[in-house]
């Protein structure tokens, strides 16, 4: 059974297939200060996490780079479910974002 507190820190909407997106940080491995999806810029002004979900937890065949999950929301108050794959600089030298979810 998942707690209530688990099930608040997920999207009620998820993309069937995560979709990149580019973002600004103002440090490689924090949170996103803006993003942009579909040829939109989002200003983020809150943002929690990273919640870590490594490929252990995925549970997919072969070696995958580590997601970072953050909750974030823009300045008209909607909230995103946005992830960076790869740790800069132990994984990768350019981690990829995607945008992944939606909250209500």
């Amino acid at each position: 059974m998942i707690s209530a507190d688990v099930r608040l820190r997920r999207p009620v909407k998820i993309l069937p297939k995560p979709e990149i997106i580019e973002v600004m940080a103002q440090v490689p491995d924090g949170p996103p200060i803006r993003f942009r999806w579909r040829r939109v810029s989002y200003r983020i002004t809150r943002a929690s996490g990273p919640e870590r979900i490594a490929d252990e937890w995925r549970r997919q065949e072969g070696v995958r780079p580590t997601r970072d999950y953050y909750r974030v929301e823009d300045e008209n108050g909607r909230r995103y479910w946005v992830y960076r794959e790869g740790l800069y600089e132990r994984e990768t030298q350019d981690p990829k974002w995607f945008l992944h979810g939606f909250f209500a």
